[in-house]
């Protein structure tokens, strides 16, 4: 037997119409996966490198690729045909040169990829099987809408966007024949397991949401409160002084009675008063000794006090989706947060002009424990004609006391004039500390984000004095400028998904059964939670089913597939080079098990150098095949020599074949049938003369049912049944039979 031997090279590299050919290197690129993904991307690379004589690849200033330049790839056979890899158009994203290998290497995309990148997607919505809401629009919604029916969008080796059903032709009745064959040890370069040792499940929930009564009214006006209550201590800014027994131990932290004398108690005697003449007021409770005890040394310690932090935060959802249209933060905590050096000198004053030997903290007062507002934070969203995020502007203010400098209340000589201490500074008025405005908008493909920030002089030290406003102090401007999508802020909440109103329904889907063992209880069934990933938004209950039972075969048939699917590694051939997409079916063999399957192509990689062209593709299963394999002695033109006698080699090439293939067996055909009955009893109590007196008391009466469940079923032959309403359930207008008349039953009684 023969092996493959399929050298399929570069014929021709083309960038922006530039002939690469003689520079090229390699080439890779991957396909997204269809699974729960609808716009399938493509993205590689493409690796140049210097030859005398060839193209120019240097490209230290990044500016002979730009990005949007058409990359064509073509590929030539062993036979001599020509022909465009299946992926041989695609577009520059980046580049990078390598000075010391004198290497370039150009990242690639598809328009797809471009469309993530800038969020221009109109092509793309014109195109959508689903209606989005207005709310909603973007392009991973948009993919979420496609793979929501089972449909997939990607763009071609033209250039072109094409749609498709990615199991399309797959159905109970058959499946789509395979439009090329992988053997293994023969045409197979390398086979593994999909999905390898994950848990394979038994069933899947499937929920999804569907319009309730058309357009919601946004659910504006609602507010969102948030309060948050924190109980700290906080140590009190000032110095405090405590008397303490000299010949206090660690053992005796106290000291001793004996060397405490007697103690005489007066009144209260200011210090000295200032020049200013501001001395304060006696505290309240300060009569303290008029001499010191001798056995005492004064000594600073610090006092820890309780206090309490409170937040609140309110969101308003007044723009459109429900979206975030403002948010308002409060916070309120102990007056020393928002000055403690105020605070401190202000002890310090009162314990300076009060204190003694013997009560050196002349009973001033601990201020600013009491609790206010510390400041506020109000950030405002605007929206624009799509619904999309344009502006913020975030304001934060403060209070005045945060602002002020010792020079606003210390007493002293100011500017030449004396001045008191001052102990009313307010803790009520607030001023505006900074203000944050983001503007975002497109220029061309370029996406820019303005930031706008004011800065209050406070935040020079200035104090009081001046205008405290932001909007009057230090303004800073900083322009971001960038093709992605890193410039965008991440939007604000929203309430719900769109601004459609809707409700949530679900199904469940019987994969396999019998696919484990109990006990224990616990081993199953291994239930997969799925849904469908946008609302389906469609005019129609009948449109709404179909959707719902599209989705439903296209989720059992991936997870079914993956769990069983096989990974192949094959040489470029033919058949994929001419006909690939998305999903394109094929068979694998493997010869000593003599197992034939059949599966769809799904995320592929592929390579090419400058002699060989390959591909990796992951194998989706679909089924167990009951065709035959033909594998002829002349796989791929590798024949053998004449020797002077036998047969003359065939002339043409004579590809692996399968034949006489009836039916791809799924390996299950399980459904869940749930029947729902209703009894209820009418007690009536009446005399021989038929008249029905009040019950004198409530009565106890025991009621003996037996109930009887007949169930029959039947196989008839494809084609002869109707489908099912969304649930499995049976239409009225189908008189409880999905039987087609004059059906041909193949087997008239399966539970006998």
């Amino acid at each position: 037997m023969s092996y493959l031997a399929n050298k399929t090279r570069v014929s021709s590299l083309t960038v922006g119409g530039v002939d690469y050919t003689a520079a090229f290197i390699d080439w890779t690129c991957s396909d997204q996966s269809a699974y729960k993904n609808g716009c399938l991307q493509t993205t590689g690379s493409l690796k140049l490198g210097f030859y005398s004589g060839g193209p120019v690849i240097e490209d230290y200033d990044r500016d002979n690729f730009k990005r949007g330049v058409q990359v064509i790839l073509e590929l030539t056979e062993p036979g001599g045909s020509t022909y465009r890899h299946p992926r041989g158009l695609l577009y520059v994203i980046t580049s990078s040169y390598d000075i010391e290998s004198e290497e370039l290497t150009v990242q690639l995309g598809c328009r797809l990829t471009m469309m993530s990148l800038t969020e221009d997607i109109d092509d793309l919505i014109a195109l959508s099987p689903v209606p989005l809401d207005p709310a909603q629009v973007s392009f991973a919604n948009c993919s979420a809408a496609f793979s929501s029916v089972g449909k997939y969008i990607y763009q071609d080796n033209a250039g072109a966007l094409q749609t498709g059903t990615f199991f399309n032709g797959d159905s109970f009745q058959g499946v789509a024949s395979g439009q090329w064959l992988s053997v293994l040890g023969l045409t197979a370069l390398s086979a593994s397991p999909l999905q390898g040792s994950a848990a394979i499940p038994d069933k899947i929930s499937l929920s999804y949401q569907v319009p309730r009564d058309g357009i919601s009214e946004d659910r504006k006006g609602l507010i969102e409160t948030v309060e948050t209550d924190s109980y700290y201590f906080l140590t009190y800014p000032a110095v405090v002084f405590v008397r303490k027994n000299s010949d206090s131990t660690a053992a005796k932290p106290n000291g001793t009675l004996g060397n405490i004398g007697n103690t005489f108690s007066a009144g209260p005697k200011a210090a000295k008063a200032s020049g200013c003449g501001n001395t304060p007021s006696a505290p309240t409770g300060a009569t303290v000794p008029s001499s010191c005890n001798e056995g005492y040394e004064l000594q600073d310690a610090p006092i820890t006090l309780p206090a309490l932090r409170q937040e609140r935060q309110e969101s308003y959802y007044d723009g459109p989706g429900a979206q975030l249209s403002r948010v308002y933060t409060q916070v309120r905590g102990p007056a020393v947060e928002a000055n403690n050096q105020y605070y401190a000198d202000q002890f310090t004053y009162c314990r300076t002009t009060w204190g003694t030997k013997c009560n050196p903290n002349g009973s001033c007062p601990l201020l600013g424990m009491e609790t206010i507002l510390l400041g506020y934070t109000e950030t405002i969203y605007y929206y624009g004609e799509a619904n999309e995020l344009i502006r913020t502007i975030r304001d934060t203010y403060l209070t005045t006391l945060s602002a002020a400098q010792p020079a606003n209340w210390r007493s002293g000589i100011s500017g030449g004039i004396p001045q008191d201490f001052n102990p009313n500074l307010s803790t009520t008025e607030l001023y505006r500390s900074s203000r944050t405005d983001t503007e975002n908008f497109q220029e061309g493909n370029t996406k820019v984000q303005k930031t706008t920030t004011f800065i209050s002089n406070s935040d020079k030290g200035e104090g009081t004095g001046g205008s405290l406003d932001a909007l009057d102090g230090i303004k800073t401007v900083k322009i971001r400028r960038s093709s992605s999508n890193t410039t965008l802020d991440i939007s604000p909440d929203i309430v719900n998904s769109a601004t459609t109103e809707t409700k949530q329904e679900s199904t469940t889907v019987t994969l396999f059964t019998g696919r484990f063992k109990t006990p224990p209880d616990e081993t199953g069934p291994y239930i997969l939670e799925e849904q469908i990933p946008v609302p389906l938004l469609l005019p129609t209950q009948a449109q709404i089913d179909a959707a719902v039972v599209s989705y439903e075969d296209y989720i059992t048939r991936f997870v079914k597939g993956d769990s069983f699917g096989i990974q192949v590694g094959e040489a470029m051939r033919s058949e994929v080079a001419t006909g690939w997409e998305p999903g394109m079916p094929f068979r694998y063999f493997d010869p000593k098990k003599n197992k034939l399957f059949a599966l769809r192509m799904d995320a592929t990689t592929w390579g090419v150098s400058r002699t060989e062209s390959a591909f990796v593709t992951n194998g989706i299963w679909i089924g167990t095949s009951n065709g035959t394999v033909v594998l002829p002695e002349n796989i791929l033109g590798d024949s053998k020599p004449d020797m002077g006698g036998g047969t003359t080699p065939p002339s043409s090439v004579v590809n692996p074949a399968v034949n006489s293939e009836t039916s791809v067996d799924s390996g299950t055909f399980s459904w869940d049938v749930d029947v729902f009955f209703s009894t209820d009893s009418n007690v009536v109590i009446f005399g021989n003369d038929g008249v029905l007196p009040p019950p004198p008391s409530e009565q106890t009466i025991e009621l003996y049912r037996t109930f009887t469940v007949f169930v029959e079923g039947l196989i008839v032959g494809p084609g002869d049944l109707l489908e099912t309403s969304t649930g499995g359930s049976i239409p009225v207008d189908l008189n409880g039979s999905l039987v087609v008349d004059g059906a041909t039953v193949v087997d008239a009684d399966i539970f006998s």
